[in-house]
């Protein structure tokens, strides 16, 4: 076979292998990210210092409510 065409295969069969590991290295990247948010909310929960049932109760309203309006917000007429 032709030198460069050969020399053009291993190119692309060395930059897949590339793209492959930073595929894995983003996907744990995504999953520290994650990990970390859940993390966040864990202890800002915990500083609510609130038992099971409260906390709960209180998860079950922000479910059931729409965030609150700032009536001093504009809502632009473009958007």
């Amino acid at each position: 076979m032709n030198p460069k065409y050969q020399k053009v295969c291993a190119d692309i069969a060395k930059t897949e292998k590339k793209v492959e590991d930073l595929q894995a290295q983003l996907k744990e990247l995504y999953d520290k990210k994650t990990e970390l948010e859940n993390l966040e909310i864990i202890n800002t929960v915990r500083a609510m210092v609130m038992d099971k049932d409260q906390i709960m109760a209180f998860l079950s309203n922000m479910k059931g409510s729409k965030p609150e309006i700032d009536e001093y917000t504009e809502v632009s007429e473009h958007e």
